[in-house]
């Protein structure tokens, strides 16, 4: 499927956003009420590293990788969560413990769990296969057949209850509705795809979603009230009307606050949030800490999501390729940009051809506001990629306002800690002028224009597009 940008950066966003509320909420898990704003703390069950995502971003990533290489096949998901429980994670689910302890190959996974329903009928609907459920609605969009059919296949997998089944089918099509049409409850959508003597029962629990207090969805281990706390702190948590994709951030410290499971309700939520406002939306200082099982950060749970909506295929060896040095200098030369900027050196400005002459010591962040391959940014230097695309109209970027008002206070934070950063995009022309008069008029309480014209002293090629100026002069007249 040849998706739109914005639609691709839903498509990430799925991802990304599903991580950022699993670790939000990871280090919150049974205790007492979180703060008004959470932060990612680490510590709970797993003893996590803050940024660190638990086993509902893992068990994603196990259905992710299979979908990625073209076909979402449950065989090869049952094979990669075995895999992944042999491997030892610091947290696994009771029921998902029990299914995966007791199954002694891929072929034996879904038997066991049918055997685990029927000696548990009272106790199998927990919230282990909704918390994992999102890729499978990338494999699938626009196919909601193929997408219910899957959906139930692959929570089967570990939870025989049809019910947990059902979750799955309903919070995978709200997620295609949140990419393909930007709208946030589509979930009533699935609920003709239900057997029809439980889409009344469904149609009832919605309803109380979307009228009772997120709070009242607690404890919320099983299933049905997961699905509720997720889709109240979603659908219940107002829109701002400047900047609306910070809906993603407040939506997700809600999901939060309703405590119990905590990171399950905020993974479920940050799923369908991610789809709908895109991995753009995810503020930079969430987004820089995402790490986790199997050695992944935020880009790479970006590239699983690009790949799995696309069938595993790429665009001009994005993201599979792990340089695009190649792309980039046969179709923009290899003339190099790096200068800094007269008001604060420690932040510099360049193109593409200037992150790859980049000599130690190394900047302490590269922003890369275009694509790049894992190999493209120095070892053990922090990388922040921006979804940003260099056209002028606003439909190009709706978050784009956000972007630019989150990025300049992420540098101020990284200059206040005494990190250099080194902003760049492909050419050094529209994208990154934008983003350093960003930061400029921030730090230094300057309007748009005067901070654009002083990054142009430095920058002379500068010429941003005209949407990317008009945004400048509305944040910072």
């Amino acid at each position: 499927m040849v998706l739109a940008s914005v639609k691709l950066d839903r498509v990430a966003g799925v991802m990304v956003g599903m991580a950022a509320g699993d670790a939000l909420g990871a280090g919150y898990e049974f205790r007492e009420l979180a703060p008004p704003v959470p932060e990612m703390i680490g510590g709970g069950l797993g003893h996590w590293e803050p940024g660190e995502w638990t086993d509902d971003t893992q068990m994603a990533i196990c259905i992710a990788n299979a979908a990625a290489t073209g076909t979402l096949d449950p065989v090869a998901v049952a094979g990669n969560f075995l895999g992944w429980f042999q491997s030892g994670p610091a947290d696994v689910g009771i029921q998902t413990r029990a299914v995966l302890g007791a199954a002694t190959s891929t072929a034996e996974v879904a038997a066991v769990a049918a055997a685990y329903f029927a000696d548990h009928p009272n106790s199998a609907a927990g919230n282990g296969s909704l918390m994992r459920t999102a890729p499978v609605a990338l494999a699938h969009l626009g196919d909601d057949a193929a997408l219910a059919a899957k959906a139930r296949v692959v929570s089967d997998l570990t939870h025989g209850d049809p019910l947990a089944g059902d979750a799955c089918v309903l919070w995978c099509v709200a997620i295609d509705r949140a990419i393909r049409e930007g709208r946030l409850d589509g979930i009533r959508d699935g609920l003709g795809l239900l057997p029809a003597e439980r889409r009344g029962f469904w149609e009832a629990r919605i309803a109380e979603a979307e009228t009772e207090p997120p709070a009242s969805f607690n404890p919320n281990g099983y299933v049905v009230p997961a699905l509720q706390a997720a889709y109240a702190a979603a659908g219940q948590s107002p829109i701002p009307a400047e900047q609306p994709c910070r809906h993603l951030h407040d939506a997700l410290c809600a999901a939060v606050r309703i405590g119990n499971d905590t990171d399950t309700v905020a993974a479920i939520a940050g799923g369908l949030l991610g789809a709908r406002w895109g991995a753009s939306a995810v503020p930079a200082g969430w987004k820089t800490q995402l790490q986790g099982w199997p050695g992944y950060q935020a880009r790479d749970l970006v590239r699983l999501a690009v790949l799995t909506a696309g069938g595993g295929h790429d665009s001009s060896g994005w993201p599979k390729a792990a340089s695009l040095t190649d792309f980039y200098a046969h179709s923009y030369g290899t003339h190099t940009v790096n200068v800094a900027l007269a008001e604060d050196p420690g932040v510099t400005l360049g193109n593409f051809a200037g992150l790859i002459a980049l000599e130690p010591p190394y900047p302490d962040v590269v922003v890369s506001l275009c694509r790049v391959g894992g190999e493209d940014v120095p070892a053990g230097t922090l990388s922040h990629e921006v979804w940003l695309i260099d056209e002028a109209a606003p439909a190009d970027n709706p978050n784009l306002e956000f972007i630019l008002t989150d990025l300049a206070e992420q540098t101020v934070a990284w200059r206040n800690q005494g990190k250099t950063v080194f902003v760049h995009c492909v050419m050094a022309e529209s994208r990154t002028p934008t983003v350093a008069a960003a930061y400029l008029a921030h730090r230094f309480g300057i309007s748009g224009k005067e901070a654009l014209s002083r990054v142009k002293a430095v920058l002379p090629q500068a010429h941003p597009n005209a949407g990317f100026v008009a945004a400048l002069s509305q944040i910072w007249p």
